[in-house]
């Protein structure tokens, strides 16, 4: 699940693996990984450092890729999909373990508007919004029995997960860039001691602390419609962006987002859009979500009560009105 909501700039040069990083003594790298590119930029080391360290962290997107991907016929993933309905719990890595326990957790907290066995309804209407038309009744309603967080069951002590009902998936899409930036950040801080780091996957943003001689990373966001263009500040985070503003398809006159809303099982007809900045990407990734789906005046008070620490922007257009938007106190916009 792509989202070019952002780009990102050091002072105010882009940040790019040519002329731009290079001229602010930002070494960067780009690579294609669980379908997006990924961009890694490394300020203030040698080349040789920063190409031992970039080897590292883009075999370890690999590596995660064939644990989490949903389009890789042998994944591990998919492995454990084609035994669900077996009623046997199935042994399992502890990173494919660990983001489904944190996955469940997050669809407990949200009353399932995070979800990540929606993966029959997200292939049905993917298909849909190649051909432009609604699936059938009969096929979304056989997607959406197939589907429901509760008929994931985990067992901690064994590390082995059972998909109840035949014919289940999972979909990590929602949450493995994010989680897969927080390894990457990690192996970078233990493994070479470097903590100066910005990962971009796709304009989903991991950022590590600053530049020398700067308080922070400087992040643009892409405009909404009618908004101008702002800035963030933003270290140790991650900031992550999810909205139809590029990812959307119009049917019988009405505008779908490629976001599935799990109390329909369509993509979701609420036109915003939302980030979030949140300490790890296990959470701005995800969370995003709830954002896309629910009121304002409902989702923020929700996130910053149920996950202290989290800032978040939200932006929509209602019919024949200005552009609204809806912040909490502390998102660090720039002037």
């Amino acid at each position: 699940m792509t989202r070019r909501h952002f780009f990102q700039s050091l002072a105010a040069t882009t940040l790019a693996p040519a002329a731009g990083a290079a001229e602010s003594g930002a070494w960067s790298r780009s690579e294609p990984h669980m379908g997006c590119l990924w961009t890694l930029t490394l300020p203030g080391l040698p080349a040789a450092s920063a190409t031992a360290a970039a080897d590292a962290v883009f075999a370890e997107i690999a590596r995660l890729n064939l644990i989490f991907s949903d389009y890789e016929p042998t994944s591990e993933l998919n492995r454990l999909c084609t035994k669900a309905g077996q009623d046997a719990p199935v042994p399992v890595s502890r990173e494919l373990f660990d983001i489904l326990h944190r996955s469940r957790e997050i669809s407990a907290l949200s009353d399932g508007l995070f979800d990540i066995t929606l993966a029959p309804c997200i292939r049905l209407w993917r298909r849909s919004r190649r051909r432009s038309e609604l699936p059938e009744p009969d096929a979304l309603a056989q997607a959406r029995v197939r589907s429901g967080w509760q008929a994931m069951e985990l067992d901690e002590a064994n590390r082995t997960v059972c998909l109840v009902k035949s014919g289940m998936q999972l979909d990590l899409g929602g949450i493995a860039k994010g989680w897969t930036q927080d390894a990457c950040l990690k192996l970078l801080r233990d493994r070479f001691q470097i903590t100066c780091v910005l990962l971009d996957a796709a304009g989903e943003v991991a950022a590590g602390s600053p530049p020398a001689a700067k308080d922070h990373w400087e992040i643009g966001l892409q405009p909404s419609g009618e908004e101008r263009p702002v800035r963030i500040a933003l270290k140790e985070a991650n900031a992550a962006t999810s909205g139809d503003l590029y990812q959307f398809v119009e049917i019988n006159g009405k505008r779908y987002s490629h976001i599935i809303d799990p109390r329909t099982g369509l993509g979701s007809t609420i036109s915003r859009q939302a980030t979030l900045i949140a300490p790890t990407g296990a959470m701005a990734d995800p969370l995003t979500k709830l954002l896309c789906l629910m009121d304002p005046a409902e989702s923020l008070p929700l996130l910053t009560k149920t996950w202290p620490g989290l800032e978040a922007r939200i932006t929509w257009k209602p019919d024949g009105q200005p552009l609204q938007t809806r912040q909490t106190p502390g998102f660090p916009l720039l002037p």
